[in-house]
């Protein structure tokens, strides 16, 4: 196979990257079905050899990572990997076949400074394809092709900027924000506790309700644009009072859903959650946001409620959701 190298966006300067990294391993092997505590060792390991600063930022104290790593993706069928899954079976590697780590950045800045190291380690290399990439476990992975294109047929990769963002959940009729379909494609769970009273302690949150997603989702929006000066200003497009009192109100509800308990086994213990997919109602009136200082020129207008959930929704697909995103759970996106 050839291999296609990956290409810069050039001038365009985008905000968030979904990125599929393609990789052979160099020898034939088997490893743990979901490796999502070990792509992500990795993923850093492999960050510090070849951009020790990037990989300080994105591992800087106990602040929100700045990027998601998805377990080794195997080509077989989904319901065999669930089931291995589920089992802890460790599942086959063969040099014959490619696999799939999917990773995501969450600060612009970010994707030239990893463009940069894989050129590095291209030219330090010789060749890609014939240099170890990454360890995960035991394994060792030559790396095959780097894909970012939003026309991928997996429609898990992309990148896009904040404004677009908002911008296409602003162009959404009223009619198009009544319902909204979420794919939660790796084991998510929520880490829960009641704030009014926490005598009772956390829990796991086993079902996607709206007021374990939505929230989280918003506090999210408003940490990432604030990280550049040029899209401060778009935190204001979300409103947290407002979406929670949506919530509150009943406003969206759970219409339909596919979803299955599920666990996954992490080297200390097993993780229970969740997969499946969940189609949400979001019912009116619709409240408007208060009309604040942005222009179209410099981003959208004021939205409504139903659009600031869409809005998140459109985040989701980069920064997931939930307990354990940068570690493979958490997966998710709109099904448009």
């Amino acid at each position: 196979m050839e291999t296609t190298a990956l290409t810069s966006p050039g001038s365009f300067k985008a905000d968030l990257y979904a990125l599929h990294l393609r990789l052979r391993p160099l020898q034939p092997g088997t490893l743990m079905p979901f490796s999502g505590e070990l792509v992500h060792g990795a993923w850093l390991e492999w960050l510090r050899g070849a951009a020790p600063d990037v990989s300080a930022r994105l591992h800087e104290g106990n602040k929100r990572r700045l990027f998601t790593c998805s377990s080794l993706q195997f080509p077989l069928p989904p319901a065999q990997v669930r089931e291995a899954e589920r089992h802890n079976r460790h599942l086959p590697l063969s040099p014959e076949k490619t696999y799939t780590v999917r990773i995501t950045l969450l600060l612009g800045e970010l994707f030239p400074h990893f463009y940069r190291a894989l050129v590095h380690f291209d030219h330090m290399s010789g060749n890609m394809r014939r240099s170890p990439f990454m360890q995960i476990g035991r394994q060792v992975f030559l790396l095959e092709e780097v894909i970012a294109s939003p026309d991928d047929p997996s429609r898990w990769t992309g990148f896009t900027t904040f404004r677009e963002l908002a911008r296409q959940a602003a162009s959404l009729s009223p009619a198009r924000c009544e319902r909204m379909t979420l794919e939660f494609d790796s084991l998510t769970t929520f880490n829960w506790i009641n704030t009014r009273n926490k005598i009772y302690g956390n829990y796991y949150a086993l079902l996607p309700l709206p007021r374990y997603l939505f929230p989280g989702l918003a506090k999210r929006w408003q940490e990432l644009v604030s990280q550049e000066p040029e899209t401060r200003e778009l935190a204001a497009l979300i409103q947290p009072e407002l979406i929670e009192e949506y919530i509150l109100d009943d406003g969206i509800i759970i219409e339909d859903y596919d979803l299955k308990p599920h666990q996954v086994h992490f080297s200390t213990h097993v993780q229970p959650g969740f997969i499946g997919r969940c189609v949400y109602r979001l019912r009116g009136p619709d409240p408007a946001s208060e009309p604040g200082q942005l222009s179209l020129s410099t981003a959208v207008p004021c939205l409504t409620v139903r659009q600031q959930l869409w809005l998140l929704a459109y985040l989701a697909f980069y920064c997931g959701v939930g307990y354990k995103t940068p570690m493979g759970m958490g997966r998710v996106r709109p099904l448009l």
